[in-house]
């Protein structure tokens, strides 16, 4: 039964990344095409940039997260003998070299490889709370990133690579930080979502979103009003997508409590990526669109003020 499940994981994941790709490839000629007609040399130019933003933003943080090695904090409850000196020791390194310690810090992260049979516990809880801030930082500067590009995009090319390669190189550096990856099925699946959320970003540029912003909108702000409010929900939307991703790849690596359910580790998702989107989305808008309509209208106002 597992094998069955692995084998329509990996037709869905092949699926859908050769629908990614086609989208892609269909989107990016039509803008080939378009450039071709004014400037022919720009088109190859085009051409090369997509095809190195697949390689280095896609290709390449797959490659580099299948070969990190299969591991999960949980995992150490139930290692002995010389499989857990083993990762203990990979744990230790892993903060020595990633992360910022206090001179202290360091020697107390050495010491706790002569704890016996709390080594394992002392650890995990060291690691969870000096390896968490520093992936949820990353999760931030991603989701920000994602937020103000797809907001300010226009073109579902852009936006579809644009997501797909944030995502793909989000999950590789958390993988980095912590110092190994999920099980080939949970990478999976996380791939399936990135792509399936890469594909809707797409296709949120077909959906005329500004349209399905709500008419109180337009009434209290006007046409300008109903366009920031739409750019600034897809951009909300697929920075939600991206804090997901991430945090469930977090939790796969870094949840050390063996009682949780698949639905409890789920609810603890949502929960998490909904208070990291409020942070990101409200300093995003504000910076981003806020400010400058405020500054627009007060420029205008003080113009009028002194003709």
């Amino acid at each position: 039964m597992k094998r069955k499940t692995n084998a329509w994981l990996i037709v869905l994941a092949v699926s859908l990344a050769v629908l990614f790709f086609m989208s892609v490839i269909s989107n990016a000629l039509t803008i080939g095409e378009k450039l071709g007609e004014t400037y022919p040399w720009m088109t190859w130019v085009y051409y090369g940039l997509i095809i190195f933003v697949i390689a280095f933003g896609i290709v390449y943080p797959i490659f580099g997260v299948f070969t990190r090695p299969i591991f999960a904090l949980k995992d150490l409850h139930t290692a002995d003998g010389k499989a857990k000196q083993k990762w203990c020791k990979r744990l230790v390194n892993n903060l020595l070299k990633n992360v910022e310690l206090t001179p202290d810090e360091r020697i107390t992260v050495k010491g706790f490889l002569n704890e016996g049979d709390e080594t394992d516990d002392r650890l995990i809880l060291f690691f969870d709370s000096k390896i968490r801030p520093e992936i949820n930082a990353e999760i931030k500067d991603t989701a920000k990133k994602v937020f103000l590009i797809t907001a300010i995009s226009q073109n579902s090319v852009y936006d579809m690579l644009g997501m797909a390669s944030a995502n793909f190189s989000l999950v590789k550096r958390i993988v980095e930080i912590c110092g190994f990856r999920p099980t080939t099925p949970q990478l999976i699946k996380l791939y399936i979502k990135v792509l399936s959320y890469s594909l809707v970003s797409g296709g949120l540029e077909d959906m005329n979103i500004e349209e399905m912003v709500p008419m109180v909108a337009e009434s209290t702000l006007g046409k300008l009003g109903g366009v920031f409010l739409a750019s600034a929900t897809q951009g909300a939307w697929n920075a939600l997508a991206s804090i997901r991703i991430a945090v469930i790849t977090k939790n796969y690596l870094l949840n050390a409590d063996v009682s949780q359910t698949k639905k409890e580790l789920r609810k603890k998702s949502f929960k998490e990526a909904g208070e990291l989107l409020k942070d990101i989305v409200s300093e995003g808008v504000e910076h981003k669109v806020a400010e400058p309509i405020k500054n627009f209208f007060k420029k205008s106002k003080n113009e009028t003020v002194e003709e």
